[in-house]
């Protein structure tokens, strides 16, 4: 028809050739184009995330990562730091330096100062942990001498005591020498010269007796006062003691350097666990933020988390196997489902399909990678992998 009308219009004449070319050109596109859309179909999934292959696999993306999670490693904030000591892909053992901030040497200067404060408060309470020992020593000294003292006292009281005695016998000679006196028939035995002098040496032993027995009573009283001040004195220097030994001076310094440790401590950020260094986020010279400096994971054993479509979830169980692939693996990986997850939410992994939904819901399934492609999968950390689960 086309042509038949340029034979007809002779002005279209010189549009004789090209409309057959444009007709076969728009001919050979429309034919490609249809068979595209047929190829494309084919090779392309469905609109879904997760969708069931001809031969009943459970389709879906994940991302590998270790199975024990990955370490974001900070420091107190506002410090600058002064050292980096490890580079991505260093392995560390528990407790190894990773990086030094700038106040470790303040803080070490800070503790050797409180190191020597506290060995000098030591001298100082030893010393007078010394002084209270003879402070109690002398006490004691003090004490058993009065206690001398008062045995002394108490000797001479109870052999002035005895003098008594002689009293008595004189009071009897008196008493017998008056009967005689007082006998008509021996009057001239007994002279009132004789009777007087006797009372006479009666009334002066009486007044010896008194006299020593108050000075020997005076003497027990001073001993046992100075007895007793001597054992408050022992108990007061023993307490003093006792109070040393359990509240000594230097505790105040220990506490202080407890706490100048737990500083220094964490002035050097160490490795909390063995592991891999993935990543170094800052450089030497910066201050610290609230952000991790570094990252760093176990990477002897790695998981695959596979977010599947909530209508294909039920065909998951714990123990089914799964593959994993990437163009970015040399190999493909394999694994069994280790958990599945309960929480339902929004898909975080996008599809490299252009064509497939995004507004679908999804459940992590955990799979396990098989321990011989761990060492595979570590090269990858984070590499988002399309999964295939065998139901």
């Amino acid at each position: 028809m086309i042509l038949r009308h340029c034979k007809r219009n002779p002005i279209h004449a010189r549009w004789q050739v090209i409309p057959k070319q444009v007709f076969v050109a728009w001919l050979f596109a429309c034919t490609l184009w249809g068979s595209g859309q047929s190829v494309y179909s084919q090779i392309l999934p469905s609109p879904s995330s997760s969708a069931k292959s001809a031969v009943g696999l459970i389709v879906a993306q994940g991302r590998l990562q270790p199975t024990k999670g990955v370490l974001k490693l900070s420091v107190p904030p506002g410090d600058r730091i002064e050292k980096i000591l490890v580079e991505p892909g260093a392995q560390v053992g528990l407790g190894d330096s990773l990086a030094v901030l700038e106040s470790a040497r303040l803080k070490k200067l800070e503790l050797e100062l409180a190191q020597l404060k506290l060995t000098e408060a030591i001298a100082l309470h030893r010393a007078l942990l010394r002084e209270a020992q003879l402070a109690i020593d002398t006490a004691n000294l003090k004490f058993r001498s009065a206690e001398q003292m008062q045995k002394q006292a108490q000797a001479n009281l109870e052999l002035v005591s005895k003098q008594s005695k002689i009293l008595q016998s004189l009071d009897d000679q008196i008493q017998r020498l008056e009967a005689i006196r007082a006998n008509p028939r021996l009057q001239g035995a007994v002279g009132a010269v004789e009777l007087e002098a006797k009372r006479n040496q009666k009334i002066n032993a009486q007044a010896e007796y008194d006299r020593s027995y108050l000075g020997a009573d005076q003497a027990a009283q001073t001993a046992a006062d100075l007895l007793a001040q001597a054992a408050l004195v022992v108990q007061t220097a023993q307490q003093a003691k006792a109070d040393l030994e359990s509240n000594p001076g230097y505790r105040t310094l220990e506490k202080q350097i407890e706490l100048l440790e737990i500083q220094l401590e964490l002035s050097t950020l160490k490795a909390p666990s063995p592991g891999t260094i993935l990543q170094v986020s800052a450089i030497a010279g910066e201050r610290a933020s609230n952000l991790p400096i570094l990252e760093m994971a176990d990477l002897s054993e790695m998981s695959c988390v596979a977010e599947v479509h909530e209508s294909d979830v039920g065909l998951v169980r714990i123990g089914q196997t799964a593959e994993m692939k990437s163009a970015s693996l040399p190999r493909t990986l394999r694994g069994k489902v280790s958990r599945i997850d309960r929480v339902v939410g929004a898909p975080q992994i996008r599809s490299p399909n252009p064509l497939a939904r995004s507004d679908f819901r999804s459940i992590a399934v955990w799979i396990q990678v098989a321990p011989e492609d761990a060492a595979t999968a570590a090269q990858r950390v984070q590499l988002q992998v399309e999964v295939s689960i065998t139901p």
